[in-house]
């Protein structure tokens, strides 16, 4: 079988929590005798529009062979531009060149949001993965930059229109009537993605049911195929620290990308609101891809106990300080659609301390393995840090609890999916959607595709005179 696997990014240029899931698909896919092309997104655009390729080599298999798409338009990852007809024409030039069995999408932006319809008019049935909220929101993730709260609304000119235009650049050449078309466009094609698909694959049910209802459609809508992700994890457990009594401070790690989303400003907020502040350690590890932010969580640390590690190896963290403590915290403001930090914490054994939001409140328990608080009680960010502040406090007064929470952590091998059986199940899922073949050709107008490239065009002119 051959298949072509599309996503914004891929490793080593860009390395996140889907381009690893993808990477892990593409590898075992390979390792099974199966040929596998990546058609990559790419944030290197200094050399003009144009494709590069590359190789990755698999031990005992074919090398994975990687497409990337560099488009050189400018803020090519703003919801304005996630339609490119110059990207989905060279799409349809590689299918017509590689001839896949399948397309897997598994991200649409920096490339083109018409990818599954592109299959089709080549011929080519596909499959698409969830692996976050963008396909219903304007900014990705549904974390308003006003207030910093999950908005619940369903995608449309209200209140995506007024949320979006915070997000930089402003675009004051583009009317309110345009940008209402530009908006039905945009969802209608990308409810046309996951109506065409032969397959919607989420990592959790809930994930599927958040983006079936912010996009209004019905659940009978969508094929969808909760697959979760497959990790291999071979790290060792670390003996559990003494307890806060003992040790004299409740001592806490954070782990992954310092990022407005992750939330660790909201950690260092509950910190300072503890009744005893002076009694908690925190160690935070992971890249600073967001400067502003990073140094902003920086200062917040001031005068805390907290300790900063800078990027870490996943495989390698029953050896790193972040997770030799009580407990794993997270802030995360993300409806998170699988969590990776999850699997890490359980095959480590470390209790963990989190929002009771997306896929975390569907994988855990309370009191089984995870205590949870509530992130989004109340109105604005304070309600929800004080609830992390009271939980803190909590278990400094009661420092058995957070033993009785580790005791209950379920079992490694029951809580992780393997690399094996999440290709096994992705398989069966290729399998039905090539037997039942690529839906009806649909119709093209040839003349979209000119008119797409012209607004392009216009509207980056448009930008570069407008002062921002």
């Amino acid at each position: 079988m051959k298949v072509i696997l599309a996503l914004h990014g891929y490793p080593p240029e860009l390395v996140g929590g889907t381009e690893k899931v993808c990477q892990h698909l593409a590898r075992s896919l390979v390792s099974q005798g199966h040929e596998v092309v990546v058609v990559a997104g790419s944030m290197q655009h200094e050399q003009g529009f144009r494709t590069s390729e590359a190789t990755e080599d698999v031990p005992g298999a074919k090398p994975i062979r990687i497409v990337r798409i560099h488009r050189t338009d400018l803020f090519f990852d703003h919801w304005q531009k996630s339609a490119s007809a110059r990207v989905a024409n060279e799409f349809q030039r590689i299918l017509r060149e590689e001839k896949p069995d399948l397309v897997h999408v598994h991200q649409w932006i920096r490339l083109t949001r018409d990818l599954v319809y592109r299959a089709a008019l080549e011929g080519i049935p596909a499959v698409v993965t969830l692996h976050d909220l963008w396909t219903s929101c304007l900014i990705t993730f549904r974390i308003r930059p006003d207030t910093g709260r999950f908005c619940e609304a369903e995608l449309g000119p209200h209140p995506c229109l007024d949320c979006a235009a915070l997000v930089p650049p402003r675009t004051p050449w583009v009317s309110t009537e345009s940008l209402v078309t530009a908006l039905a466009q945009h969802k209608g094609d990308l409810v046309r993605e996951l109506s065409m698909a032969g397959a919607v694959i989420v990592p959790s049910a809930g994930h599927g049911a958040l983006v079936a209802r912010f996009l209004g459609l019905g659940r009978d809508r969508l094929e969808l195929e909760v697959v979760p992700h497959g990790r291999e994890l071979e790290l060792r457990p670390r003996s559990a620290l003494a307890p806060p009594a003992e040790h004299e401070k409740l001592v806490l790690g954070a782990w992954g990308h310092i990022h407005p989303l992750k939330g660790q400003d909201r950690i260092l907020a509950a910190m300072r609101r503890s009744r005893t502040p002076e009694r908690i350690q925190l160690h935070i590890a992971g890249g600073e891809p967001h400067a502003p932010f990073a140094e902003r969580v920086h200062r917040d640390a001031a005068g805390l106990d907290v300790h900063f590690h800078g990027p870490y190896e996943a495989d390698r963290l029953d050896e790193h300080p972040v997770t030799a403590v009580h407990a794993m915290v997270s802030g995360t403001r993300a409806h998170e659609s699988w969590g990776l930090v999850l699997d890490e914490a359980v095959a480590l054994e470390v209790p963990m301390i989190l929002p009771n939001t997306g896929a975390f409140a569907e994988r855990m328990r309370e009191g089984k393995g995870a205590l949870f608080y509530d992130a989004h009680a109340g109105e604005g960010e304070e309600a929800g840090i004080a609830a992390l502040a009271m939980l803190f406090d909590l278990l400094l007064e009661e420092p058995g609890r957070l033993d009785t929470v580790r005791e209950h952590l379920p079992a490694p091998a029951a809580f992780l999916t393997s690399v094996l059986r999440h290709v096994e199940r992705s398989l069966e899922i290729y399998a039905k959607v090539i037997a039942r073949g690529a839906p009806q050709k649909p119709a093209l107008d040839g003349s979209s595709d000119r008119v797409q490239m012209e607004n392009e065009k216009a509207w980056d002119e448009s930008l570069g005179r407008t002062p921002q």
